[in-house]
């Protein structure tokens, strides 16, 4: 787990439901799969080329960042529409966002869930 947020807790009268959307979205750790093909290259001659893509990948990739780069960096803008589809009456508390990531080597995964509870 990376991250967890807590939201403010409305404390009006009416049955709680629990309610839960998780998106995720998956990438490929750029860097390993060079690095794997950098290994693999065995008669010299892809080597530099293939640091030279790790250099270039490195610097696309400066700054402050939780996980590998996704390939679709909105995907999780959806969430809030997915939860009022699931509480008709609108009134959502207690909202809990969870950020998570798997990493399987070369291939990786961004997963956000939020929790919350609908007053019915």
């Amino acid at each position: 787990m990376d991250h967890i947020q807590i939201g403010d807790i409305d404390q009006s009268q009416g049955k709680l439901t629990p309610i839960s959307v998780k998106v995720s979205e998956n990438t490929v750790n750029v860097d390993t799969a060079l690095a794997v093909t950098d290994a693999i290259v065995t008669n010299g001659s892809g080597s530099d080329e293939v640091e030279a893509l790790r250099t270039i990948w490195a610097l696309m990739n400066m700054g402050p960042r939780t996980g590998n780069p996704v390939f679709n960096d909105t995907y999780a803008q959806d969430v809030l529409n997915q939860l009022h589809a699931q509480c008709r009456s609108g009134r959502i508390t207690a909202i809990r966002s969870v950020r998570e990531a798997n990493d399987y080597a070369i291939a990786s995964g961004e997963i956000i869930r939020i929790d919350a509870d609908c007053i019915m």
